[in-house]
């Protein structure tokens, strides 16, 4: 159990009560616009209709959430006009509204301008008028403390299951003083813009059951539903994986008719004794397909290496004779230049080649020592020194005519190796297209091998024929989860039936509401998980406010259980004109005279009607508010403050 004081053993008048209501049109005035007074009880706010007035309009719904505004419920314009109206009111914009309330036995006096939260003001001695001449000490923070301790701090538990959301008094006062036009969703829908409960499907119910003390303990509630939140998790986990592995197998059998191009209805293996395609055996005819063209893609690429290598070596002896003319070339026209620093650079390329003469040379694969070609370019291409000056003296036009042979001689030595190279790029070009065709060979026959094989796995997974790690733990997860569960639900089960003493105590004042109204024969309040929107029941069901009818007489049930020592219920109940879901009259002074037959001081119930009360009802009036002239209405003044009336 949540730490929290238990309530009194008894209580003669409710935890909260209003016992005087004033409306002020300043914070300076002497009279007050309207003072109206309230009993433990039955009280009526009537407005009949008069001439040309339906009796709607004049303030009843504006009174409600005045009421509400003084009893700290933050949420109390929502969903209406009403503050917007009061601010830009000419004569009412510095007004305030006032009220003696009592909390757990405590008197308190309470003001509160519209205007100006700054000046909201509660005391425990003072009367309004000090309060808004600001003469005493401020008591509000010790005003809402006493709200909390003695409406809230006293239930059993105080945080909601589920969301851990912690409660608050404004939540309680929402079902306590519902909106007028959320009484037609369901029995949980308490105002029309909610009650900022982070989760309001299961929230409401459960502040209910804590306040009529039906819930003393919700660690086994909130144990099961984190429980439940975690199976329905691994059951869609679970869900997943085993979903995954059919999805993957349609994706692979897609890839395989794709690769294989056949139909999308191949068999994926042979059934039968019949030889129909499959998959399987295509595939197999398909990779023996691909290893002949790799075996034959090899044969032709040994084929073409050997022809590389004759020709390479039919050139080597005319690339070496090209090179030496083109030196011999070079060299003349350096001397013809008289660039003699060119000439011994070309001259010494002999020297370079001396010292590579340990090494193969590209061509033939051979030591460039033992070929012919390396040592003759470096016998003609060395000359000494004597020859050197020599040829650097003799006249320009005997230099051209030395050129003139080797030139001629280049020429023809190019001729001779242009085919070769010809026959060498297109070697090296087929070989670089077997390269790829082998390539995509490889790649192909790796993915037809992967592919066959994740069917064979994802297939097994989908037919249940093998599981993977993830979905065995899940499942062992998941049975795990599943036997806490059930062990919570037997405990929660438990608990209730040790609480049916006092469900049974609820559904009594539910089934004497019931018995009370005309064609009614029995109430009930039902602990059945599937009318979760239903809690409270009557029977049998013959017109077409009888779900309104049930939303209300549940709270008044739960008013009058509220001097059980066992409900946390704060006694105080307020409804705004329940006749206009089109109640009959009768219904209506039934409904009412079943709590005025109460007969004691035990609750406070305020119900706005724009019905005129029978003879019995008349001195529950404690304001009639009429159309005909300004001071009929609620604060003297005519304004759009009241919600549209609903029909």
């Amino acid at each position: 159990m949540d730490d929290a004081a238990a309530p009194p053993i008894d209580h003669a008048r409710p935890r909260l009560w209003v016992e005087t209501l004033w409306l002020l049109d300043s914070l300076t005035t002497l009279q007050p616009l309207r003072e109206i007074p309230f009993r433990c009880g039955l009280n009526l706010i009537v407005s009949p209709p008069g001439k040309g007035s339906a009796g709607h309009g004049v303030g009843k719904t504006a009174l409600c959430q005045l009421l509400r505004f003084v009893l700290d419920d933050p949420l109390w314009s929502d969903g209406s006009t009403l503050r917007d109206e009061l601010l830009h009111s000419r004569k009412l914009k510095e007004g305030a509204v006032a009220a003696r309330v009592h909390v757990g036995g405590e008197v308190w006096t309470v003001l509160k301008p519209w205007a100006y939260r700054k000046q909201y003001r509660a005391s425990r001695t003072a009367d309004w008028r000090q309060l808004a001449a600001n003469e005493v000490e401020n008591e509000l923070s010790a005003y809402q403390t006493a709200l909390r301790q003695h409406l809230v701090a006293i239930l059993p538990v105080q945080k909601l299951p589920g969301s851990e959301q912690p409660i608050e008094w404004h939540q309680i006062l929402a079902w306590c003083s519902r909106d007028q036009n959320a009484r037609y969703q369901n029995y949980y829908q308490w105002r029309s813009d909610g009650v900022k409960f982070s989760l309001p499907a299961k929230s409401p119910a459960a502040l209910m059951q804590i306040v009529l003390g039906l819930m003393h303990d919700a660690g086994t509630l909130r144990e099961l539903d984190s429980t439940a939140k975690t199976l329905e998790e691994q059951k869609t986990k679970l869900q997943d994986l085993r979903e995954e592995p059919a999805r993957l197998l349609t994706h692979v059998r897609r890839q395989l008719t794709r690769r294989l191009n056949v139909s999308a209805t191949t068999p994926f293996r042979q059934d039968g004794l019949l030889e129909l395609p499959n998959l399987i055996g295509l595939a197999k005819q398909r990779q023996g397909a691909y290893q002949q063209e790799l075996r034959d893609i090899e044969a032709e690429r040994e084929e073409l290496t050997a022809r590389r290598q004759s020709w390479l070596e039919t050139r080597a002896p005319l690339k070496s004779s090209i090179d030496l003319l083109t030196n011999e070339i070079q060299q003349i026209e350096a001397l013809i230049a008289g660039d003699m620093q060119r000439v011994t650079e070309l001259q010494n390329e002999a020297a370079s080649l001396q010292q590579q003469l340990p090494t193969r040379c590209d061509a033939g694969n051979l030591l460039r020592r033992d070929c012919s070609y390396v040592i003759s370019r470096i016998e003609q291409t060395q000359l000494d020194r004597s020859q050197r000056i020599t040829g650097h003296q003799r006249s320009t036009q005997a230099l051209e005519n030395d050129m003139l042979p080797l030139r001629s001689r280049l020429q023809e030595l190019r001729a001779d190796i242009a085919p070769i190279d010809l026959e060498l790029a297109d070697i090296d070009k087929k070989t670089t297209a077997l390269s790829t065709r082998q390539a995509q060979s490889l790649s192909a026959a790796q993915l037809l091998d992967d592919a066959l094989e994740d069917y064979e796995h994802y297939d097994g997974i989908a037919t249940g024929k093998s599981s993977t790690a993830d979905i065995v733990s899940v499942e062992r997860q998941l049975e795990s989860t599943q036997r806490r569960h059930d062990q919570l639900q037997i405990r929660l089960d438990k608990e209730r039936a040790a609480l049916n003493g006092r469900h049974q105590v609820i559904s009594s004042a539910m089934h004497a509401v019931a018995k009370a109204l005309p064609s009614f024969h029995w109430g009930v309040l039902s602990n059945d998980d599937k009318r979760r929107t239903r809690p409270f029941q009557m029977g049998p069901m013959h017109s077409t406010t009888f779900k309104v009818l049930e939303i209300l007489a549940g709270d008044i049930a739960c008013l009058l259980d509220s001097s059980n020592a066992q409900s946390y219920h704060p006694g105080f109940l307020l409804h705004d004109s329940p006749r206009e879901a089109e109640m009959s009259e009768s219904m209506l002074w039934a409904l009412l005279g079943h709590v005025a037959s109460a007969g004691d001081d035990s609750t406070q119930y305020i119900v706005t009607t724009s019905t005129e009360p029978v003879e019995a009802f008349r001195p529950y009036v404690r304001l009639r508010l009429y159309a005909d002239n300004d001071d009929g209405f609620l604060l003297r003044h005519r304004m759009g403050v009241e919600q549209m009336p609903l029909t």
